[in-house]
């Protein structure tokens, strides 16, 4: 990786570090404000919600505008955000209410900067058919960033800090972030497309959902396919697990800690097992990723002790890191760069959106139902749409070759 590509990587393992110890607080937050899980689940909810407005216009800005400073620009605020609560903390005044607002927020500079961010790696990279391979790496950065959130944060609430104190290491984070990025040289064409740009945002905006549906339609299935997934994904690992903890005497902050540590310590390995891969089919291991975490939730759901749900974490991991990071070069490969940042802006708020429904469905079923009839029913559901989807696509596979065959003869 060259000197640019390092910075970038060095930029986003720091703010994703502090972005896991901040989810896990907001998590435990949450649930201790709460009255049922549901609630705790209707109050994550609230944090993602600027993606269902944002979303792709963030992406068509990432496409203007100079992305460096926009990256720059973003880490800066959701530092000072984040600084926020615990100065209100510390001053008395911290409320639920200042929660939400913070964290509201800090996902609406968050869509901005990933899709900048995303869409910065392409440009940065000289040969691209290194691309799976940065990504993996890129990957296995964030999941060990991930791993050691969680981590710190369970040694610090060990020694009974308050968890708002835990919030001072992702705001010097994201101001750590900030001055990696502002140390890179991006290409000069990119810094100069502000000033080329002469069509109206919603025009830009139709551009990119016209070439996922419409120029790419193996795409549009794929986030299709990628959308329903994530419907249950983080709401069974944020809600579902403490909730199975609990049941099995193992409950306690630092006992969650715990399980997302091996579930990022797994996802961080299965990343450099992956950037040595050659991925020739890539939709084939997208599908298998998510076949693979269906298993690894009818293991949660069949689980009696410790010892099962530490081998569905690492699993969940390994599905993870194999979905993901093959879906994100895909896109990467597939779509022009002055288009990039729109298009992953869609994969963003298709993610980011499905996550936030994920919090609300899965705590009405975890609320409705007992907690292994639950996990059982989300692994079905995992199970039936990867089948639904994949079915899609082979058929929309087969009527592209046939359109091929037609028009070279």
């Amino acid at each position: 990786m060259n000197r640019n590509i390092r910075l970038l990587w060095l930029g986003d393992a720091t703010s994703i570090f502090g972005s896991a110890v901040y989810t896990m607080a907001l998590t435990l937050i949450s649930l201790k404000y709460s009255e049922s899980v549901f609630q705790a689940g209707a109050i994550l909810f609230s944090s993602v919600i600027p993606y269902f407005f944002l979303g792709i216009v963030a992406g068509v800005m990432s496409d203007r505008w100079d992305r460096k400073r926009l990256m720059i620009t973003c880490d800066i605020a959701r530092g000072v955000l984040v600084l926020s609560i615990p100065l209100a903390e510390t001053l008395g005044v911290l409320t639920i209410q200042q929660i939400v607002i913070v964290s509201f927020l800090i996902t609406c500079f968050r869509a901005f900067f990933f899709p900048a961010n995303q869409a910065s790696i392409p440009l940065l990279i000289s040969d691209r058919n290194e691309m799976n391979k940065v990504n993996s790496y890129f990957g296995f950065t964030q999941s060990l960033s991930v791993m050691m959130g969680p981590s710190l944060g369970g040694i610090l609430l060990v020694f009974e800090i308050d968890v708002t104190q835990l919030l001072y290491i992702d705001s010097l984070s994201y101001f750590i972030s900030a001055i990696c990025i502002s140390l890179i040289t991006f290409p000069e064409r990119d810094s100069q497309t502000g000033g080329e740009k002469k069509q109206t945002i919603l025009h830009d905006a139709w551009q990119g959902i016209k070439f996922i549906s419409v120029g790419e339609k193996g795409i549009a299935v794929l986030l299709m396919a990628f959308a329903a997934q994530l419907l249950i994904g983080i709401g069974v690992t944020q809600l579902g697990i403490p909730k199975l903890l609990e049941s099995l005497q193992l409950s306690g902050e630092r006992m969650f800690g715990f399980i997302l540590t091996v579930i990022a310590l797994s996802s961080a390995l299965s990343s450099l097992w992956l950037a040595r891969m050659k991925v020739r089919t890539p939709v084939v291991w997208i599908f298998a990723g998510y076949a693979v975490r269906g298993f690894a939730f009818l293991l949660l759901g069949l689980a009696e002790n410790l010892v099962g749900m530490i081998l569905a974490a690492v699993i969940i991991g390994f599905a993870n890191t194999v979905s993901g990071t093959v879906l994100t070069t895909l896109l990467q490969l597939k779509t022009p760069n002055e288009m990039l940042g729109r298009v992953l802006a869609v994969r963003s708020s298709i993610g980011n959106m499905a996550d936030a429904f994920a919090y609300l469905i899965v705590g009405g079923v975890l609320t409705a139902l007992t907690l292994k009839q639950a996990l059982v029913s989300c692994a079905l559901y995992v199970f039936a749409t990867t089948g639904l989807f994949s079915f899609l696509w082979v058929r929309f596979d087969r009527k592209r070759a046939a359109s091929k065959n037609v028009l070279s003869g």
